[in-house]
């Protein structure tokens, strides 16, 4: 390419050469071909750096608003939802609850659902209505991949890839599912205490230190002997609450293509890999996974809470908060 510049710039030369001999302004023409060699050459650098910027993600978006997660002042966590394609109304219940905008600082905070497509004689429709209800909340991002709960792995790698590519003003990422009520207040108040040290390489959420692999094929976390061998899991947190630092992320996913087996099981991959990057997991106490392991734990000091298969349930405990709705904000 800088062949062609410097025969470019000779042959132009030459050109102008001749343009002006008759005329003999010999200053001008210098300052003519010293413009021209220049702007050609800004022209070279500016397409061979959109060449390396653009690099495409595995993953094709349908769904997503432009300029995501560049809204924050103040960018403090970025919350994604992972929802099922045909949730309309656990989206709805979370939007007039914890996930309201008037509830929780927006200078600090995005919020959006992370979808895939729905698969069954209904995905037409399904897609139609999602992005009906795009065209509305703007809150919704969707890949171009079959979502399921055997899935959730391809869910989990998008949501990487789009965050590491869109979202790296955020110094941490929310992972939270459908089923959970979030106190959006408590889950910044905890990363503002959290050490500086922590922006790097943080990973938290409820830990699972000592667990061994099911091997009863009818539970949904059944892990074969083939696909898993090993004795014991390695320490992960639930995926349906993790809170991460996402500078991590380029390392998560650079590892993962690594992985010879992909379990079913995301949060074990996550903690496959952290293991190889010889980060620790940690526990939040107040992160509530199962309701028996937070009896002493009052619901207004939880940051997540889980098992809300009703927008009734839902809705009741949000209530119980008291959450002023500040739409000035």
């Amino acid at each position: 390419m800088s062949k062609l510049m410097r025969q470019l710039c000779k042959t132009t030369k030459y050109a102008v050469t001749k343009l002006f001999s008759r005329y003999n302004q010999r200053l001008l023409r210098i300052i003519w071909i010293g413009l021209l060699c220049i702007t050609l050459y800004l022209i070279f650098l500016r397409n061979s750096e959109t060449v390396v910027s653009e690099q495409p993600m595995p993953y094709r978006f349908v769904l997503m608003k432009q300029q995501l997660c560049s809204a924050s002042v103040k960018p403090t966590v970025l919350i994604v939802i992972r929802s099922t394609p045909n949730q309309r109304i656990k989206r709805d219940a979370i939007r007039t609850t914890w996930g309201n905008p008037c509830t929780y600082d927006t200078q600090r905070v995005e919020l959006f659902f992370l979808v895939g497509k729905h698969t069954g004689l209904k995905s037409a429709s399904v897609d139609l209505d999602l992005q009906l209800e795009f065209q509305r909340f703007r809150d919704i991002v969707q890949y171009d991949s079959a979502d399921s709960y055997r899935l959730l792995p391809n869910k989990q790698q998008a949501a990487f890839h789009l965050i590491n590519k869109q979202c790296s003003n955020f110094p941490f990422v929310f992972m939270t599912d459908e089923d959970f009520l979030v106190n959006i207040s408590n889950l910044v108040d905890h990363i503002l205490q959290l050490h500086i040290n922590d922006y790097i390489s943080f990973v938290g959420g409820h830990l699972y230190g000592n667990s061994v692999p099911i091997r009863d094929n009818t539970s949904k976390y059944y892990l074969s002997l083939e696909s898993y061998p090993n004795r014991t899991l390695p320490p992960f947190v639930a995926g349906g609450a993790t809170l991460m630092a996402i500078s991590l992320t380029g390392k998560i996913l650079s590892e993962m293509s690594k992985l010879k087996t992909k379990l079913h099981l995301e949060d074990v991959n996550l903690g496959l890999v952290l293991k190889k990057l010889g980060v620790m997991p940690r526990n939040i106490r107040t992160i509530c996974i199962l309701e028996e392991q937070c009896n002493s734990i009052p619901l207004h000091q939880r940051i997540a809470v889980h098992g809300y298969n009703t927008s009734t349930k839902l809705r009741e405990d949000w209530q119980k908060l008291n959450v002023t709705v500040d739409c000035s904000k």
